[in-house]
């Protein structure tokens, strides 16, 4: 065998569409990975932030939820609960409508936290959206809103 004879197939292999769905997970992990380096002065770790996140967003969420909206184990997400109600961030209590379910409430205490994660975020978003109209913001969020839908529906 010559040595063309031995290189492999790989034109268009990867595609656009590849690209731009390894694109969406790089930004991604580049955001998450920037804010955690401006909420760890807070004595926060990535699942604790999402956590309270997840909480502030839905105050209704148990844990099983919480761990089934960040796809974390339920031991992870454990874990990181008693850190937060040991910092006293959040309350746990036994779920009413199931004993095995942890209900969680945010305390008092998380409001003194807030003004520091809500800079973190600013901060974060300034440098992501650099450079970005408000038009070109408004469009990318109507696309990615169109493609998380996409999404959702084919997880049905």
């Amino acid at each position: 065998m010559t040595e063309d004879e031995d290189t492999l197939a790989l034109d268009n292999v990867i595609t656009d569409d590849d690209r731009a769905i390894f694109m969406m997970d790089e930004i991604s992990r580049a955001a998450r990975k920037a804010f955690d380096d401006r909420a760890q002065p807070l004595g926060l770790n990535r699942t604790q932030w999402r956590v309270l996140a997840q909480l502030i967003k839905d105050p209704a969420l148990n844990q099983t939820d919480i761990a089934r909206r960040l796809e974390l184990e339920s031991a992870t997400i454990g874990l990181a609960v008693t850190a937060l109600t040991q910092k006293g961030f959040i309350e746990r209590r036994r779920d009413p409508a199931d004993g095995r379910s942890w209900s969680l409430g945010l305390t008092r205490r998380v409001e003194e936290i807030l003004p520091d994660l809500r800079r973190a975020a600013d901060a974060t978003h300034l440098r992501i959206w650099s450079g970005m109209t408000p038009q070109q913001k408004s469009t990318l969020h109507s696309l990615l809103e169109m493609v998380s839908e996409n999404v959702r529906r084919d997880a049905l």
